[in-house]
């Protein structure tokens, strides 16, 4: 499949990140547990690889202790109305209110036509941002966190010498990004796959209202779903929530005053408390995401889409999923698919 930039996103790939913060998460299950190393699980952290300027949503696909697949994409604001640039959803509603220095928010991989552009126009670089990435990805394919952290250890600059095709100047940082995803990212257990030919699709989505964007991810197996993750991102203030990685540097300098960009997948139970005082919720968010992503784990886009057709509640059919918008979820996992 070509994203709508025509990336490839690289079957078994891996890619990592290195630098700056890091935000790690429990492990958590989200589907049927498996005893084997057929299991596939998502696995993803919020990295700042490249710079102070931007964070990156990781995320990899695992069978054991083997990366099969990864993605990697990075969110920085630009000026508003920057020539062939598009801000993540909700940007024009509540999401963006407040941002400083009339700026947007974008994906760099959404973006990758324009933002390659600038990076040849400012930086002189010699290809697009995504063809680097795609070699970095190819070159991780089949490896361990270990196989990685070593590779790292022995070349202070793996670009163009070790990876055929990165030029990236923080091509160890993606590479080292990758490997503290695969040993510390949030887990999202998935169905059993016998062979290794696992697929990661992402859209950035807007499933919850108009002061948020999501992230959502699958993991595919021909054609069906065998793993899924859906984080969300929103401003809120700051006490008591941990920004995304960069929040202290030039990336939190376009944030509305006093207030800070948060993973809700990161925050949950400082999210979740606020979501029990102000909107009632019954219960934490990631446990009806996780239910979430369970009951998508093993079915296809027609399956899932003839289930919302049916349901005009799909909190009917997930078992242990309360949110109200649970439709607009599962509707994001089947865009991902269909990318």
């Amino acid at each position: 499949m070509m994203n709508k930039l025509g990336r490839k996103i690289v079957t078994l790939a891996a890619t990592v990140l290195m630098g700056g913060s890091v935000a790690t998460f429990s492990t958590v299950g989200a589907a049927k547990a498996a005893t084997d190393d057929n299991q596939v699980v998502l696995k993803q952290l919020d990295t700042a690889p490249h710079g102070k300027q931007a964070f990156a949503v990781t995320t990899v696909a695992m069978k054991g202790d083997k990366i099969v697949a990864a993605y990697i994409d990075e969110f920085q604001f630009v000026k508003k109305g920057t020539k062939g640039m598009t801000p993540v959803p909700n940007s024009t509603k509540g999401f963006a209110k407040g941002v400083k220095n009339k700026q947007m928010l974008i994906s760099k991989a959404t973006n990758d036509e324009a933002y390659s552009g600038l990076m040849k126009k400012e930086a002189k670089s010699t290809q697009g941002r995504l063809q680097s990435l795609d070699a970095i990805e190819k070159y991780t394919v089949g490896k361990t966190a270990a196989q990685l952290n070593t590779a790292l250890a022995k070349n202070k600059k793996m670009q163009k010498k070790v990876i055929s095709g990165a030029t990236l100047a923080d091509t160890n940082g993606y590479v080292k990004s990758i490997a503290q995803t695969a040993t510390k990212g949030y887990a999202t257990k998935g169905i059993d796959v016998t062979d290794d030919n696992i697929t990661l699709k992402q859209v950035e989505a807007a499933p919850h209202g108009t002061d948020s964007f999501a992230v959502t991810t699958v993991a595919m197996s021909g054609d069906k779903v065998a793993a899924a993750s859906i984080d969300e991102f929103q401003f809120v203030a700051k006490k008591g929530f941990k920004g995304v990685p960069n929040s202290n540097s030039d990336f939190g300098k376009a944030y509305p005053k006093g207030k800070v960009l948060i993973s809700k997948q990161v925050n949950d139970k400082a999210y979740s408390a606020l979501m029990k005082k102000i909107g009632k919720a019954k219960q934490d968010r990631m446990t009806s995401v996780n239910a979430i992503t369970k009951y998508a784990s093993g079915k296809t886009a027609d399956q899932l889409k003839n289930d919302l057709n049916a349901h005009s509640k799909m909190t009917d059919v997930v078992s242990g999923a309360t949110l109200e918008d649970t439709n607009g979820y599962v509707q994001s996992i089947v865009d991902a698919i269909n990318k």
